[in-house]
């Protein structure tokens, strides 16, 4: 966090919902879920959104060539 030198954000992306099910149910998922509660200060805050696209858009601000 840039407002908290002990808070993390973590950003991560799914191709699409098969995905993020398939990431849930995996081991290394499994693993995290029961090692790093005991790391936590407190419960972790999620925010999820669906984007209705298949790729990044190009950022406007910096274009190349």
């Amino acid at each position: 966090s840039l407002d908290d030198p002990t808070g993390y954000v973590l950003v991560e992306a799914f191709r699409d919902g098969d995905a993020g099910a398939t990431h849930v149910g995996s081991e290394h998922f499994r693993t995290a879920t029961a090692t790093l509660p005991g790391y936590l200060v407190e419960t972790p805050r999620i925010v999820s959104q669906t984007v209705d696209q298949d790729d990044w858009s190009e950022l406007g601000e910096m274009q190349v060539g």
